[in-house]
């Protein structure tokens, strides 16, 4: 697998170009994984359909699958993985990408089309949330540290990431997270958010117990032009419904690309 090395990681990424079509091939999809996840395990179910038209590039971010093992977070540690992002489509020559994130690789890619919005064609983004507030981190604290993960879940952790790493990871994440809502709560500011003008889609489950809904609500409002498109389901709604997924992204990106209406 490839690699490149940065200097608080060796960031691992997969690199998979379409085999269809060389507009696909010239057609660059950047892949954002949530916490715990790699790019495989969050998007097994969409990965062969995005393949049809575009090449995939999906880092494991520091701390994950393949990637240098994490000791520690700092505050600004989604800023760092925009950094290692940006390092890498550097040395693989992309100026511009779409992208597709869940949960903390939502937030990536927020920041990532907020701070540098020239490298950024189209994003579509779920369980995100640019704001983090108590009632955030005590259900996040409940969800990973008050009771054990689901066997199936612990077992596919430990293939992913290796035991007894993952399980070290679990503390120092809830942690931060409670820093950041010591330090404000602010993940990206309203004024970095209208900074973003690439065509957006932000999806979310109703149900989703991890991040809010109205946090989704809350980023179509400040985001330029987003469209806001919410699912009966909850926080990881790409394996739940996982065609319905599929379709709403490749459609909303099929528009983007023809100059259509976008949802």
């Amino acid at each position: 697998m490839p690699y490149i090395e940065l200097n608080r990681t060796r960031l691992y990424y997969d690199f998979v170009p379409s085999n269809i079509t060389q507009e696909a091939i010239e057609r660059p999809l950047l892949l954002l994984h949530g916490f715990l996840g790699t790019p495989t395990s969050d998007f097994a179910a969409q990965i062969s359909h995005l393949l049809r038209e575009y090449t995939i590039i999906a880092p494991h971010l520091h701390g994950h699958g393949h990637s240098s093992h994490r000791t520690s977070y700092t505050t600004a540690y989604y800023r760092e993985d925009v950094a290692d992002v940006i390092a890498l489509l550097d040395t693989l020559q992309l100026e511009r990408v779409f992208v597709l994130g869940f949960s903390d690789g939502a937030i990536v890619g927020l920041l990532l089309a907020a701070l540098h919005p020239d490298r950024v064609i189209a994003m579509a983004l779920h369980g995100a949330q640019a704001v983090i507030t108590e009632r955030d981190t005590a259900a996040i604290r409940a969800w990973l540290l008050e009771k054990p993960l689901p066997l199936a879940w612990q077992e596919q952790l430990t293939l992913l990431h290796g035991s007894p790493y993952w399980q070290s990871l679990l503390p120092l994440y809830v942690d931060i997270q409670e820093q950041l809502v010591v330090e404000g709560g602010i993940l990206i500011s309203n004024e970095e958010l209208a900074h973003v003008c690439c065509p957006t889609l932000i999806m979310h489950g109703i149900r989703d117990r991890v991040v809010a809904v109205e946090y989704a609500s809350m980023l179509s409002q400040y985001i330029p032009g987003a469209q806001l498109r919410l699912f009966d389901a909850g926080h990881a709604l790409h394996l739940r419904y996982a065609d319905e997924y599929t379709t709403t992204v490749m459609n909303f990106f099929a528009s983007v690309l023809s100059g259509g209406p976008r949802v």
